[in-house]
């Protein structure tokens, strides 16, 4: 609402003068009904009075909040990627290898590797006689 001064002399209630001349004055603020509740002009009073004058907690909070929420997002996506394919790991393929040297079948076979390296080294100039 703007407040007027009428020239002339003329009345202020008086609407059928067209010579208005602005007067600078404050208005009333506009807010909504959340700006004006005494609990949000509180927190903007705590704002400039405590906040404004502590800035390094102010800043220090801020980076924290940060690291929280990367910390957040870095468990969300990728821990998540990494539970999911756990059985993909190398920790993983190198327990179970671990798990299957424990738990290997007897094989057969096993010492005909041990003889022919034997026979090799022994009687290999034997064979070309």
């Amino acid at each position: 609402m703007l407040f007027v001064q009428r020239l002339g002399g003329f009345d202020p209630t008086d609407k059928r003068s067209n010579f208005v001349r602005t007067i600078l004055g404050r208005k009333p603020q506009k807010v909504s009904r959340f700006g004006a509740s005494p609990v949000n002009k509180a927190a903007w009073r705590l704002v400039r009075s405590w906040v404004c004058h502590n800035h390094k907690l102010y800043y220090t909070y801020v980076i924290l909040c940060a690291f929280g929420l990367y910390q957040f997002w870095w468990y969300t996506c990728i821990g998540y990627y990494r539970r999911r394919n756990h059985h993909r790991s190398l920790p993983y393929a190198q327990m179970m290898e671990k798990e299957w040297q424990l738990n290997k079948p007897k094989d057969e076979d096993e010492d005909y590797g041990e003889e022919v390296a034997a026979t090799a080294t022994a009687g290999g100039a034997d064979d070309e006689e």
